[in-house]
């Protein structure tokens, strides 16, 4: 069971390892300042700066090492367990997501938003602000829980997001995140996309995750390649200024497929598979009453005809 007390000691652990490369660097100025300062100041005096100069030069360097703790893949909040709706056009759905904490520290003050942004189909791929607002999906109610706890619903901002505030969300905890998606008859059928954005407060400082669905490809393009340096993910987050990347989704809109084609298309194969079978035995006078019966069957139609073609021709 995690405690507050192991989460203290976590986040020490965390900056003690920090700093830990840097003591011999110290150490070794220190030894430097005092051969050059022995006979001028006292030792205490020395200590104070020392412990001064060993703040300014500390602080920036944790820091550092925090944002790339921050950041890194394997460590941000994990959206997973996607549900997402394949719906027809008048029909409705819901789409959810469950987000879990993996830092070791709480998160605070959590801001989430899930936005429908993009449509594509074979033939072309839009925004969705370009397309009619009567034939659009939209969102009316978005609602979250912790496990084991009851759904807190509210009413979306716009019908095109949905938006949930969180006051905390501790180590290794999950949220579930669920909202609806409207259509009508007119709604226009294709894959619509869905990015996501979290704020949050983490060790003191705001913090902001995006999907890959709000960027240009040119932005994109120029924050995963060239890369110049070790980036978390191999991607210049600094360029997209975001503190982590996490993942888009999508949701359908189709009417499906008629299925009398095919229904037919079997019938058709059964019955020409039986009268191959039929024909074959006949072929072999196998057997005989078969063969009797065929005859039987190939009079009457033969009368049916005649008296078809001698109907129609009077």
């Amino acid at each position: 069971m995690i405690t507050k007390k192991n989460i203290e000691d976590n986040t020490k652990t965390l900056a003690i390892l920090m700093i830990s490369q840097r003591l011999s660097l110290i150490n070794s100025i220190y030894r430097s300042v005092k051969l050059v300062l022995k006979g001028c100041l006292s030792d205490m005096i020395m200590r104070k700066a020392l412990g001064i100069v060993l703040m300014i030069m500390m602080l920036p360097a944790v820091q550092s090492e925090i944002d790339e703790y921050t950041s890194h893949p394997g460590n941000i909040p994990n959206f997973h367990n996607f549900a997402t709706p394949q719906l027809e056009p008048g029909e409705n759905g819901f789409f959810s997501l469950d987000i879990q904490n993996r830092y070791i520290e709480n998160l605070t003050g959590v801001q989430i938003v899930a936005e429908i942004y993009h449509r594509a189909d074979i033939d072309e791929s839009e925004s969705l602000g370009s397309i009619n607002s009567d034939k659009r999906p939209i969102i009316s109610e978005n609602c979250w829980k912790y496990k084991n706890e009851e759904e807190k619903c509210s009413d979306s901002p716009n019908s095109e997001s949905a938006s949930f505030s969180i006051e905390n969300i501790e180590v290794n905890q999950t949220v579930r995140l669920k909202f609806d998606i409207n259509t009508n008859e007119d709604t226009k059928e294709g894959t619509y996309f869905v990015r996501f954005s979290m704020n949050f407060q983490f060790n003191a400082t705001e913090r902001v995750l995006q999907s890959r669905g709000y960027w240009s490809m040119e932005e994109w393009t120029n924050a995963t390649t060239n890369l110049s340096e070790n980036y978390p993910g191999n991607i210049n987050l600094d360029s997209l200024k975001v503190d982590g990347i996490i993942p888009d989704s999508s949701f359908g809109v189709k009417k499906p497929i008629p299925k009398w084609p095919l229904y037919i298309l079997i019938s058709l194969t059964v019955i020409f598979a039986g009268l191959s079978v039929i024909f074959y035995l006949e072929e072999e006078e196998t057997y005989p009453e078969l063969n009797k019966w065929l005859q039987k069957m190939r009079g009457k139609f033969n009368q049916f005809w005649l008296r078809f073609k001698y109907r129609k021709g009077s």
